[in-house]
C-alpha cells in the first residue's frame, strides 16, 4: 500500500530531528570545521544524500541549531522583562535551565555549541550579535533594579551577570563531560550569590 503525504511528512519529520540531533551532538563535541556531513548522516542513521535532501550543506543545518539557539535566548529575554519581583524572575530562570539541564543533554549540547563557535569565529557577525544582543544588558539592569529595591546583593551587576552566565556555561559542560555522573544542583544554589537573604 502506497504511502499517504501524511506519512511521508512523518517520515521527513523525524528524519530531519535524528539530522538535527546529530549535527547538535557532533558540532558541540567537535565544531563546525572539525564536523563532516558523512559523520553527521552516520550518527542520524542515514545516507548522506538523504541529508542532503534536508539541508544544502553541514553549514546550512549548523545556521538552522544557532537560530534555535538564538530563539531559545530570546524565551529568557522575555522572562527578564516581566513585571515581577527580580528575585522571583531570577529563581524561575534558573529553576528552568536547571530542569532543562536535567532533562536531557540538548540544552547543554546548544549552550556549548554557541560558546565553542563564538571562540572559533564559526557564527558570523550577525549571528553573533543576534545572540548577545540585549541580553546581557537586560540581566544587569534586573539585577540593578533588584538592588534598588534591596532584593538583590550589592555588587557590580555586569560582574554579577556575567558570573550567571559562566555557571551555566560551566554546568553545561561538566554535563557532558561527566555524563551519569553529573549531578545538577538546585536553582537556590545557582542564585545564593544573587538573592538578598539566601544563604
Amino acid at each position: 500500500m502506497p504511502r499517504t503525504q501524511e506519512q511521508y511528512g512523518r517520515l521527513r519529520s523525524i528524519t530531519k530531528t535524528k539530522i538535527r540531533s546529530a549535527g547538535l551532538q557532533l558540532f558541540s563535541h567537535k565544531g563546525l570545521r572539525e564536523t563532516s556531513v558523512q559523520e553527521i548522516a552516520t550518527l542520524a542513521g542515514i545516507s548522506t544524500g538523504l541529508m542532503y535532501r534536508h539541508y544544502k550543506s553541514k553549514e546550512d543545518l549548523f545556521r538552522d541549531l544557532v537560530n534555535t539557539a538564538i530563539h531559545e535566548m530570546k524565551t529568557i529575554e522575555i522572562l527578564l522583562d516581566a513585571d515581577e519581583r527580580p528575585s522571583s524572575i531570577f529563581k524561575q530562570l534558573s529553576g528552568a535551565m536547571m530542569h532543562e539541564m536535567n532533562r536531557s543533554d540538548e540544552s547543554a549540547q546548544y549552550l556549548v555549541l554557541i560558546a565553542h563557535s563564538l571562540l572559533m569565529g564559526d557564527l558570523d557577525p550577525g549571528m553573533a550579535e543576534a545572540y548577545n544582543s540585549g541580553l546581557f544588558e537586560r540581566m544587569a539592569n534586573l539585577i540593578q533594579k533588584g538592588q534598588s529595591m534591596g532584593d538583590i546583593r550589592l555588587g557590580d551587576p555586569f560582574q554579577m551577570t556575567l558570573l550567571f552566565f559562566s555557571m551555566i556555561q560551566g554546568l553545561a559542560i561538566m554535563k557532558l563531560s561527566l555524563r551519569d555522573r553529573f549531578v545538577c544542583p538546585s536553582a537556590d544554589m545557582l542564585t545564593a550569590y544573587l538573592i538578598e537573604g539566601s544563604h
